[in-house]
């Protein structure tokens, strides 16, 4: 027989010998990957050289406290991780029938000829497992110490593993055993009803021969190994927090030089961006500065540019900038349903009645659109709302009227296209509102540090616990005084944070180079980097440099261990007293995997 009716012969037997489901999991033991959902490789970028050398995410800690990694299965591409991750474990239920199956039809072959077929068979068959127990060992040898390491590799050497799963001698349960021991020695407490979990559906499956309990053991295990790999790497976070963010605007300054010599930043479109927004603000009378030209460049293409994305300097701060637009947008689009509201009451309706109506529709709309606020896509919600309180406020029940409801409908409709008169007019009273406040918070901000900017502009988590006692008693003061609310204060932050980072980093890069920029690493001044805020960490982190081709980038205080690349190095750039290397993901592959999320920060 060719191995190709070996093949059809092992689908047959699943299809027609498994009950229920033999044609699903014949399906998925054909169709599905054979790589396991949760390997070394996918977790990769948890590992702490790929943590330091992401720019993505060593932008993004600076506008985050909380930034962590988590599984990212959001959207359809989560929703197709999770299908062919189960497609995967349904097929392993398959291929662990075979196991049996072959080898049991196998001891009552009756001759040499019968053996080696169903030795074919068991042989054909193993398509997973092996891959599971290399992903599980390779996971596991990068959780545990350097002492712990051949004890890891011996015990999980799956050439042997394999050979005993094959002649049916392979003792799961003290292999289960002897990973949990592992397991709850290197993980947090919390996980330890996860391993136990774990531990009893292998043993239930190897005892009582049910090849569903034993892959959801084998599921739960790597499941398991991926939150110990999410625990480290938001642990190692969390420490190195305060020396990436110090070193953000070194480490970026010295990056997109690397990446502006490379021709892989647009320098020329970002210049001109800033230089076309000098020349209109310019006046007989009035000089603005680069930086004022910047803010006032930023906030007009949030406002007013939807199509055409921000300069290729912005490459770190699109999602932010999106989130931004989106959220101003909404406020326009409030804004009208307001203005809609207060054009159809009738005169008779007091200002107070008025203003408490807008209130209400406020509040409802908000629910109406949810967090996403396509306002266009509730267009019907919102007329129905306004109508009823419309109705409402003139004593009509019940509250309806089908020709109102098309009027406000179309008006509507109108209104939240943003080439419509009404949404223009409100932008650009928000843009004319904004810019000074945003030229003062510029001003106040531009000369703090990278650390100092996330203190004073990100806000912290509020905490759930009071704070601790002094001792001294209980003492009544009186309450401060009133902050007087802003409502342009949440839009003001983030727009200063972005802008100042963002003029740290580029300004002598890009902004106030000459053009045509011939900008080499070499010549960057040291000197212009803001001053730290923050003292090295008395610990000093070791992670092995990934990065290439080149120098790396590291926080000062992090010494590093080169690996080679085999990929040529360019120019060096100077080096200060460590040796450097470069949110979330590392070479010429690197580049592009880096400007992408590929941890979800939440």
């Amino acid at each position: 027989m060719t191995d190709q009716e070996i093949v059809f012969d092992i689908y047959n037997y699943i299809l027609e010998l498994m009950e229920p489901g033999g044609a699903d999991i014949s399906f998925c033991f054909e169709r599905a990957g054979k790589q396991p959902p949760i390997t070394a490789e996918s977790l990769a970028e948890l590992d702490m050289p790929r943590i330091i050398n992401n720019p993505k995410l060593r932008h993004d800690v600076n506008f985050d406290r909380e930034l962590h990694f988590r599984p990212n299965l959001d959207g359809s591409k989560g929703r197709q991780k999770i299908k062919s991750a189960d497609q995967y474990w349904q097929a392993l239920e398959g291929e662990f029938f075979m196991y049996g199956f072959a080898s049991q039809q196998k001891q009552q072959a009756q001759n040499v000829d019968n053996e080696g077929y169903w030795v074919r068979i068991l042989t054909g068959s193993q398509k997973r497992l092996r891959k599971i127990f290399e992903a599980m060992r390779d996971i596991l040898k990068t959780l545990v110490p350097d002492y712990e390491q051949k004890a890891i590799t011996e015990r999980l050497d799956v050439d042997l593993i394999m050979q005993e799963i094959s002649n049916g001698v392979c003792d799961l349960i003290d292999l289960s055993n002897w990973l949990a021991k592992v397991l709850k020695a290197h993980c947090a407490p919390m996980r330890d009803e996860l391993v136990d979990a774990m531990q009893k559906d292998i043993e239930v499956g190897a005892l009582e021969g049910k090849h569903e309990k034993l892959v959801n053991g084998l599921r739960q295990l790597l499941s398991i190994l991926e939150a110990m790999k999410l625990d480290v790497a938001n642990h190692q976070i969390r420490h190195m927090r305060p020396l990436l963010i110090d070193d953000t605007v070194n480490f970026q300054r010295r990056y997109n030089a690397h990446r502006i010599t490379m021709g892989k930043i647009d320098v020329r479109k970002s210049r001109l961006w800033l230089d076309e927004e000098l020349e209109q603000l310019t006046t007989e009378t009035s000089q603005p500065s680069h930086l004022e030209a910047l803010g006032s460049a930023l906030l007009r293409d949030v406002l007013f540019n939807e199509n055409n994305p921000c300069p290729p300097t912005f490459y770190l701060d699109v999602d932010r900038l999106k989130c931004l637009r989106q959220d101003m947008r909404s406020s326009i689009c409030y804004e009208l349903c307001r203005d809609i509201l207060a054009d159809l009451t009738p005169v008779s309706v007091s200002k107070a009645e008025l203003l408490k109506a807008q209130a209400a529709l406020h509040v409802t709309v908000s629910a109406i659109v949810g967090i996403s606020g396509r306002f266009t896509d509730r267009v019907d919600n919102i007329a129905v709302e306004i109508v009823r309180i419309l109705l409402v406020l003139e004593g009509r029940y019940p509250p309806f009227d089908s020709s109102l409801l098309g009027l406000v409908e179309h008006r509507l409709e109108r209104a939240f296209q943003p080439a419509s008169a009404a949404f223009d007019k409100i932008a650009r009273d928000i843009c004319d509102r904004l810019l000074p406040k945003l030229k003062v918070s510029v001003d106040e901000h531009i000369r703090l540090s990278a650390l100092d900017l996330q203190d004073a502009l990100v806000t912290p988590t509020p905490s759930h616990l009071p704070p601790p006692p002094l001792g001294f008693g209980a003492v009544l003061a009186p309450p401060g005084p009133p902050k007087q609310y802003d409502p342009d204060e949440d839009v003001l932050r983030r727009l200063t944070h972005v802008i100042c980072l963002h003029w740290h980093v580029w300004s002598d890069l890009v902004y106030l180079a000459p053009l045509p920029p011939t900008i080499e690493t070499a010549d960057l001044d040291p000197g212009v980097t803001p001053p730290s805020s923050a003292t090295a960490s008395p610990t000093v982190p070791v992670a092995q440099a990934v990065y290439a081709p080149g120098k790396k980038w590291l926080p000062v205080g992090v010494t590093v261990e080169e690996v080679p690349s085999g990929i040529p190095t360019p120019a060096p750039s100077p080096e200060p007293v460590l040796e450097h290397t470069q949110s979330a993901t590392t070479t010429e592959q690197s580049d592009s995997q880096h400007e992408q999320e590929s941890v979800d920060a939440p």
